[in-house]
């Protein structure tokens, strides 16, 4: 198996390394929506930039300066709910698959902010802020 990609720099927000999810790549679950539509995770999300939050709305863990910058980039928040439950609005999927909680929930994030190419860009852990720098791997910011 091949090992997903992680990126050692760019724009991104918070640490990078192997305890961190910055920087790397969503997995690509099937996921299910309100609608009943099921699809990969990506299909479902669309173009821009997105938060997934793990059983929680993404936008209630953020500041109201942290939300109307998300918003100035047309962010979308969704919720992500556990294969047993049901989803209550357009903005929550269920995890058909079971990857995208436990994933999270190794790096220790309850959220996760999603650039449009699908690497996570910031996480609760170290400030969903939106990233006003690149990052190197080493930390620092350029």
């Amino acid at each position: 198996m091949i090992a997903p990609p992680v990126l050692a720099a760019g724009w991104l927000r918070g640490p990078l390394g192997d305890e961190s999810v910055v920087g790397r790549m969503v997995p690509q679950p099937v996921v299910g929506d309100n609608r009943g539509a099921m699809a990969r995770l990506d299909d479902l999300l669309g173009d821009g930039f997105v938060l997934l939050g793990d059983d929680v709305d993404p936008a209630s863990l953020l500041s109201a300066d942290e939300k109307a910058a998300w918003d100035r980039l047309g962010a979308r928040y969704i919720a992500v709910r556990q294969q047993d439950e049901h989803t209550q609005g357009p903005d929550e999927f269920v995890d058909l698959d079971g990857v995208l909680q436990p994933w999270m929930r190794k790096f220790g994030a309850r959220a996760v902010a999603l650039r449009p190419d699908r690497f996570v860009a910031a996480a609760d852990v170290s400030g969903l802020a939106v990233p006003d720098r690149t990052v190197s791997r080493c930390g620092t910011n350029q």
